[in-house]
């Protein structure tokens, strides 16, 4: 108890309280979760607001008159709820003014201040590989740099066209017949100047990464040529053999948003595990159709639905960058977004055991 009487708490700032009947209603405004504590003490909320990062467990016991062992159960009690959350570092004031929402965003998977700042030191050494820089892929490197990423390994080979404006980030008329690579970069050091830009001028083929001897914590891909069966495989195959976290970016066609599933490998369902699911749900639905051949047909994308796509992995890729693996959602998942019915469908995709990519026989172990 000696040490403990000396730790400093505060209360989130997303925490509301309200006190009536001796029941203490915590409301967890950022997850929408109460918490109900039934609590004989008319002054609870007078006491809570004593953790005000400044006072000392001792000191609030002093203060208030209450017996110190029942407040550090108390407080026990509300830390593992995420009510309290221990000063053991200070915020520098440029921090907090540049960052608060990050930080309030974070501290809800945290028990202390240094942690949270851990997480935002160590996602500046984080290295992201993204692959294809069109509706999804720019969208999610855009939203990755201000989230605080400040190394990325960007792949595309295309060059930017009128036809990309309506939908694609970082792109403006006089990026037109510019590399989006080149164009990314500049529009990233805008961003912040600190950020580290690797661009790779090529298609993703099947030799990509024979060649690539890059090292990276996280990979995108985005790219859909020429489908993004394709390219899945050949991602999937190379993460899984680094034991690398990955996201399938998503996809768009008309009113539906695939949202990229997340694989943690020998985790979650990898990409082997998708498609042999996913080809007995499509054989049944496909079954007696006639495939017809049309030329240079193309579907329509909507850039909202293609940001959506691009923000819930994002959210996914952010947790993996900041080693909150748990918290993951995307992962084992088919999520599709209906815009007609505003609502996410979901289907469970379990790992197969017997999958040769990342079962019992892998052949990637």
């Amino acid at each position: 108890m000696k040490f403990v009487k000396d730790k400093i708490f505060r209360l989130r700032a997303s925490v509301a309280l309200v006190y009536t009947n001796k029941i203490l209603n915590l409301f967890k405004t950022n997850v929408r979760e109460n918490i109900f504590l039934e609590i004989d003490y008319d002054e609870i909320i007078d006491l809570l607001f004593e953790f005000d990062g400044k006072n000392s467990i001792e000191e609030v016991s002093t203060k208030k008159n209450i017996d110190l062992e029942v407040l550090i159960n108390l407080i026990d009690f509300l830390v593992k709820k995420n009510i309290l959350i221990e000063i053991d570092k200070k915020y520098q004031a440029k921090l907090i003014e540049e960052k608060y929402r990050l930080i309030n965003f974070l501290e809800d998977y945290c028990y202390k201040t240094s942690e949270v700042l851990y997480k935002i030191e160590n996602l500046k050494t984080k290295k992201v590989l993204i692959i294809g820089m069109g509706a999804v892929g720019s969208w999610m490197v855009d939203l990755l740099a201000r989230d605080g990423v400040k190394n990325f390994i960007i792949v595309d080979d295309d060059i930017v066209e009128i036809s990309n404006l309506h939908r694609q980030d970082l792109y403006f008329e006089d990026d037109i017949g510019k590399y989006k690579v080149d164009c990314i970069e500049t529009k990233l050091k805008e961003i912040n100047q600190n950020i580290q830009v690797v661009k790779i001028k090529k298609k993703l083929t099947k030799d990509f990464f024979d060649y690539f001897n890059h090292q990276c914590d996280l990979v995108i891909n985005c790219a859909d040529f020429p489908s993004v069966d394709f390219t899945t495989n050949i991602v999937g195959k190379y993460c899984m053999q680094k034991n690398i976290p990955h996201i399938i970016g998503g996809g768009y066609n008309l009113h539906l948003t695939l949202i990229g599933q997340t694989v943690l490998p020998y985790k979650s369902a990898c990409y082997k595990c998708f498609d042999s699911r996913l080809k007995v749900i499509n054989e049944i639905d496909i079954k007696g159709l006639k495939k017809l051949h049309r030329e240079k047909r193309k579907l329509g994308s909507f850039a909202p639905l293609s940001t959506i796509a691009a923000s819930v992995s994002v959210l996914d890729a952010f947790k993996i960058l900041c080693g909150l693996d748990n918290y993951v959602v995307n992962s084992s998942k088919r999520i599709e977004f209906r815009i007609r019915e505003m609502d996410f469908e979901i289907m469970q995709i379990p790992r197969n055991g017997n999958c040769i990519e990342c079962g019992k026989e892998s052949i990637c172990k």
